[in-house]
């Protein structure tokens, strides 16, 4: 149980995983819990949490292209949130904020982080609507157990045809 991601409250069916297969098994260090986008196990699948990163928790979260167009054209259709952690164990919040500072979305909330992973934003609110046209703030909040606490803004337009 010691092993598990401290922040987790029902660690119940939640896997461990070793996260470099080249390092001591019986270090502590090395194992960790599954990540929520995992279903909290990866069985016959490289572990969740696998990583042999040893850089630092800076700014580990890039969107690939900022535009998007919602609109079923297959053409930027959504927007791609992709991360890669330097460590095991961050957990992150992500919201999409219009011009004004209202939250429109909350695209995933204290979720736990595999080593590497993409969020998908489809353009829409939270209350199910399709966002307006205009500049957007993509807000990520991510942290871990030791302390580490970030805060990034990123900015993304919603494009669409005008009639």
């Amino acid at each position: 149980q010691e092993f598990h991601n401290q922040l987790l409250s029902n660690r119940n069916g939640v896997s461990l995983e070793r996260i470099d297969s080249e390092r001591e098994t019986n270090d502590k260090n090395n194992w960790h819990s599954a990540a929520t986008s995992a279903g909290f196990a990866t069985p016959t699948y490289q572990n969740s949490q696998y990583s042999a990163a040893t850089s630092s928790p800076d700014d580990f979260f890039s969107i690939s292209n900022n535009t998007l167009s919602p609109d079923g054209d297959g053409f930027e259709d959504f927007l791609l949130i992709d991360y890669k952690t330097p460590q095991p164990g961050f957990i992150a919040n992500i919201r999409i904020f219009d011009t004004k500072g209202r939250i429109i979305k909350t695209l995933i909330n204290n979720e736990l982080l595999a080593s590497e992973g993409i969020f998908k934003w489809d353009g829409d609110m939270d209350d199910g609507r399709k966002s307006r046209i205009g500049i957007y703030i993509v807000w990520i909040e991510y942290f871990n157990p030791d302390g580490v606490v970030k805060h990034l803004k990123k900015t993304c337009v919603v494009a669409g045809r005008l009639n």
